[in-house]
């Protein structure tokens, strides 16, 4: 059994000290591997063929340990495409793709309304082809470092030809084995996709009946869209702007933030922790949205989160109401530059409006 996660490191704000930083200009360049994506197909229907052909792990089995296997290693690790299974037993039924823009850049996304489609895409590409359990709140899924097969070969293609030996980053290598992990650490995602996978449902699976005040269905239906894009993108902009992302109550109340701004014009603190599943003084129940972020915490320190994050919620909807036209990288930043604690006292409108002036 793993130890369990020290309050203070979870309350630390993470982002610091680059979120003390100017912002630069906005949108950012996107980064290279968009290029490919781009490439690939116009945006609409692919098949989970079409994307195995792109993506050999999602041609793996789901299977506990599978990431491990030698089969897999070789087809991913090792880009040797004899190691990719022949005949893969792929899931019926079809995605859909596209190249989405926000101020972060663009990334590709693969979206679905069914479900299990839906997991399916969550395990091969975002766990490794482990069978991990997933929320039945979780709808989205921002994939990180998910290793690219296809461009290894074709960069060794190139290497081979010639081709980068002007590339600053490999200047006087002469072995591929050298040259791979330099070109590696001087460009993330020369090798490596970031890409969004999408449930087409409503936000944390909330009716619409049930909102206060209550939608149509096909309304709330398209709120939860523009939620889960700026939501995403939030995770994405935290990423490339300061250098981090978590599974953490912060992060998810900036990237809600981002989210119902888009959506509403404001922060819902009560619609955001209903969706959480965070009640005062009470532990979530076991399959609250919650859970997904509070992961190796104590039940005491469960309960002390959850706390705070109902206090910054509220705090957090108060300045928002204050700040009426601040731009959403503005808003961004200045939730970044303030811990959950800080989010959380009594001093959070000052805090947060202080980071305006910096």
């Amino acid at each position: 059994m793993s130890e369990p996660v020290d309050l203070s490191d979870y309350l630390a704000n993470a982002f610091l000290p680059a979120a003390s930083a100017p912002l630069p200009t906005l949108p950012l360049p996107d980064e290279s591997h968009v290029a490919g994506w781009r490439a690939w197909k116009p945006d609409g229907a692919v098949t989970p063929a079409e994307l195995a052909e792109r993506l050999p792990q999602a041609a793996f089995p789901i299977e506990a340990g599978m990431a491990k296997s030698s089969a897999y290693r070789a087809a991913i690790l090792s880009a040797d495409a004899s190691a990719i299974p022949s005949n893969p037993i792929l899931p019926e039924g079809m995605l859909d793709f596209s190249v989405e823009a926000d101020f972060a850049g663009h990334l590709p996304v693969v979206g679905t309304h069914d479900r299990e489609l839906f997991e399916w895409l969550f395990r091969t590409l975002g766990a490794r082809c482990e069978p991990v359990p997933i929320s039945p709140q979780v709808h989205a899924l921002l994939i990180t470092g998910l290793i690219a097969p296809g461009r290894i070969t074709a960069t060794h293609e190139a290497w081979e030809a010639g081709g980068l030996r002007d590339d600053p980053a490999v200047l006087g290598v002469d072995q591929w084995n050298q040259a791979m992990p330099l070109l590696d650490k001087a460009d993330p995602t020369r090798f490596r996709d970031r890409m969004l996978i999408l449930h087409d449902e409503v936000y944390a699976g909330l009716e619409a009946i049930d909102l206060d005040p209550p939608l149509d269905p096909a309304t709330w239906l398209e709120k939860s869209r523009i939620i889960r894009h700026h939501h995403e993108f939030a995770h994405y902009a935290t990423r490339r702007l300061f250098q981090n992302m978590r599974l953490n109550l912060h992060d998810e109340i900036i990237a809600d933030s981002m989210g119902f701004l888009a959506a509403f014009g404001r922060f819902d603190s009560t619609l955001f922790l209903r969706a959480m599943g965070i009640e005062p003084d009470r532990i979530p129940i076991s399959d609250a949205r919650a859970w997904t972020y509070v992961q190796g915490l104590t039940e005491p320190n469960v309960l002390e989160v959850c706390r705070l994050t109902i206090d910054a919620a509220r705090n957090v909807e108060a300045w928002l109401e204050l700040m009426p036209g601040i731009a959403p990288p503005q808003v961004l930043q200045s939730l970044a530059r303030t811990s959950l604690p800080e989010l959380a006292g009594a001093d959070a409108i000052e805090r947060l409006t202080a980071t305006l002036d910096r």
